[in-house]
This record gives C-alpha cells, sequence and structure tokens, in this order.
C-alpha cells in the first residue's frame, strides 16, 4: 500500500466530554467514526474500499487521541481484510445488516485493555444461563406432560404485570423524572442518560424508551436504538429501582420493546449488557436470545471498564396470532 496518502477527517457531530461522530476519507476508501471519549475507544460502522488504509489513519487517530481499542462492525466479505490487519474477531450479531449478519472485530492499541480481568466469573454466568434454558425446553418436551407444560407456558405468558403496575412507551413529559432516575442509579455511564436534554434530543431520533411505573413512579425503564435502514434495534439502558428487582420488570419490558419492534416492521434486535451481571444475562437467555460473544474491556461503568456480552434474536411474528388475523 502507497504510504503517507492524504487523508480527511470531518466532524459531523459532538457531544463534549462523550463522543465525535468523524467521516474518514483515504485515497478512495472511506469510513464512518466514533471517536468514544468516555469508553476511550474508536468504533468503525462502516468502512468502503481498502480497509489497510483506514487501518493506517486509525492506528494514527488513536496515537493523538490516546484511545486504547479499536471496534469494528463489519459483513462476512471483510473479514480477511481485518485480519489481515490484526484485528480480532470478539463476536458477532445476527440479523444486525437487514438480515444479514455483523461481524465484531477489536484492535487495542493499549494492549493490556485486550486482556480480561473476570473471564472466568464471566464464562460461569454464561454457562449458568445456558443450563437454565435447556433445562427449561427439556421439561417442555417431556412426552409425559406435555399438555400440562403446554398449559403452564401459556400461563407464562399472560402474567405480565400484576394490577398495580402500568407498563407504557416514555413520552417527552416523563423526561424529567427518567433523567433523575438514571442520575440516582447510574453513577457513571457511557451516555449522558442523567440529562434531560439527551433524553428529549433521542426520544425524538430513533430511541424508544419504555417504562413500567406504580402510581405515577417509574420503577423500571429500558429502550430500543432503532436503525431504520438495516430494520435492527438494540434493546439498551435497562434499569430497575433496588426495591423492584426480581419481579420480572425488565423482561415485561424487552418483551413490549420487541412488539412495538415487530408492529414498526424491524427484523432482529440485540443487546450488550454487562457480563457480570448474572440478572440481566439470564433475562436476555429466557427470553430466546442467543448469546454470540463478548467485547473485552467495553465499556466504562462503575469504576473502569467492563466486558460486555453480545445477545441477539431475530424477531418473529407470534404464529398462531397471525392464523387469527
Amino acid at each position: 500500500m502507497e504510504k503517507n496518502l492524504p487523508f480527511i477527517l470531518e466532524i459531523k457531530e459532538e457531544l463534549a466530554g462523550y463522543w465525535k461522530k468523524i467521516n474518514l476519507e483515504i485515497g478512495g476508501s472511506r469510513a464512518d467514526l466514533v471517536i468514544d471519549y468516555y469508553n476511550n475507544r474508536i468504533k468503525v460502522m462502516n468502512f468502503t474500499g481498502i480497509f489497510e488504509k483506514i487501518s493506517e489513519v486509525l492506528k494514527i487517530v488513536a496515537k493523538v487521541e490516546k484511545i486504547g481499542k479499536i471496534i469494528v462492525y463489519t459483513p462476512l466479505e471483510n473479514i480477511k481484510e481485518l485480519e489481515t490487519c490484526g484485528y480480532v474477531e470478539e463476536g458477532n450479531i445476527k440479523g444486525y445488516y437487514a438480515g444479514k449478519d455483523c461481524h465484531v472485530f477489536s484492535s487495542y492499541p493499549e494492549t493490556s485493555r485486550g486482556v480480561s480481568s473476570n473471564k472466568g466469573k464471566e464464562d460461569q454466568i454464561i454457562e449458568s444461563c445456558l443450563r437454565k434454558v435447556m433445562i427449561s425446553r427439556r421439561k417442555l418436551k417431556k412426552p409425559d406432560g406435555s399438555q400440562k407444560n403446554e398449559n403452564i407456558r401459556k400461563q407464562g405468558e399472560n402474567i405480565g404485570f400484576q394490577e398495580e403496575y402500568r407498563l407504557k412507551p416514555a413520552v417527552q413529559a416523563d423526561a424529567s423524572a427518567m433523567a433523575t432516575l438514571y442520575r440516582q442509579e447510574f453513577k457513571f455511564y457511557p451516555t449522558p442518560l442523567h440529562m434531560k436534554s439527551y433524553l428529549l434530543k433521542t426520544m425524538d431520533s430513533n430511541v424508544l424508551y419504555f417504562l413500567a411505573e406504580k402510581q405515577g413512579t417509574i420503577l423500571s425503564l429500558a429502550s430500543a436504538e432503532m436503525d431504520p435502514t438495516n430494520k435492527c434495534a438494540e434493546i439498551t439502558d435497562c434499569l430497575t429501582i433496588p426495591s423492584e428487582r426480581g419481579k420480572g420488570l425488565i423482561k415485561e419490558l424487552i418483551k413490549a420493546l420487541e412488539k412495538e419492534l415487530l408492529n414498526r416492521g424491524f427484523r432482529s434486535s440485540y443487546t450488550l449488557c454487562r457480563a457480570s451481571s448474572l440478572g440481566i444475562n439470564a433475562a436476555f437467555a429466557s427470553l430466546g436470545y442467543a448469546y454470540t460473544g463478548r467485547l473485552v474491556n467495553n465499556c466504562k461503568i462503575g469504576n473502569g471498564f467492563e466486558d460486555m456480552n453480545i445477545w441477539c434474536k431475530m424477531l418473529k411474528k407470534n404464529r398462531s396470532k397471525q392464523r387469527i388475523n
């Protein structure tokens, strides 16, 4: 490759203290970058042309900005290029590109950033979640109790919230209370959910928020960051206040988000959840999400960087409802 090619970095959007969205162009190749200052990483969401050219610029930017991790989202046809440039696949997201899989590759300019300090514990959490799902499926398939188990399954599907809870999509009037709750529960978080202005802006773009409340008080929240072009959404920003945990509120919110996404024509959903949290991993596993990888030291939450597990799901309409309609 020709060395020292001139390149252009054009800032498209910026949120002070958090990130810059940048268009990169070099020698006929281009990429969309997010320089994520809060998480000390660069994300490459789209690239065309020769990745080796882009990689050289990424090295320069990482050095100047003191970046510890570079992440690249790419379809299958580009993975050889990334491997040649020293990138390693950490996972994949099923159906990310309008039904086509996305492969997530990483490189670590800061070598120590690529070493997980909690791998053993996090592997045990995944094993526990998958084991519970397998046991549940075996019980449903037992021939001697098929009708009984079918009744149990249907009852489980219809439990929903108890009467004192209310589930609803968030509206602008909820933004102030939402910001307060996020501020109280998330001392450190990769996006400024504690800012009412940020919540209002994202509500007006492509973020769908759902909340659970009791007597007008918000108890639990979750959101879906929607990609209308690819009909894919990330389930994120899940929170339940301590006194209400263990009651299945997050699972109900996820199901509500999935239903709304289906109504809007979305084909898949995924999440990046804290690898050290049994509860949130178990919730996605029980809802039919597939575990497809782990992003090492990916986000700054709490006192330092944390590994994030990838769970993904192809969304399908309920068959029985389709026959009725």
